[in-house]
């Protein structure tokens, strides 16, 4: 029997392959240190399905997170997917640039994933539409901004 719930790795999954698929967010990632290994490492080390924020992290970097969530099961045939994204930075490093993007390199590191999600139509019903972007402090070295989409979807599919 298929579960409602089943998308929220696949949707998971996808959202990581087009992330690492973006050159710009692989190079601010990594710091335009780009290897096949360091390309190969980024999830579970910048890039994780899930928010990670680690409070004894002394190296400065930068992290995507992302989780989904299924909110609302409006009929009997759709449901609604909630797809979040933390972008966030060591404060010392946030003075960044790029061309065809402006901010700080918390503000750049969200809108090129923004980029990648909206521009998708990878994902349930039409493109997942953007509902919020707020900024948040996952710790006392870290800034960052959250980015909630909404997008409906069938509520099974068969696969």
């Amino acid at each position: 029997m298929d579960s409602v719930l089943r998308d929220i790795g696949a949707y998971k999954d996808r959202i990581i392959s087009l992330l690492t698929g973006s050159q710009d967010i692989v190079s601010l990632l990594l710091n335009d240190t780009i290897t096949d290994d360091n390309v190969e490492n980024l999830v579970y080390s910048r890039i994780f399905p899930y928010l990670y924020v680690n409070n004894t992290q002394t190296e400065e970097q930068s992290y995507l997170c992302i989780e989904v969530e299924v909110p609302r099961i409006p009929t009997k045939m759709i449901k609604d997917m909630k797809i979040i994204v933390w972008a966030y930075c060591h404060k010392s490093i946030m003075k960044y640039s790029r061309d065809d993007f402006r901010g700080t390199r918390a503000d750049i590191l969200a809108d090129m994933a923004d980029r990648c999600i909206t521009g998708s139509d990878d994902f349930g019903i039409g493109r997942p539409a953007l509902e919020s972007d707020t900024h948040f402090f996952p710790n006392d070295n870290h800034y960052g901004r959250q980015l909630i989409y909404t997008i409906s979807d069938f509520k099974v599919k068969s696969r």
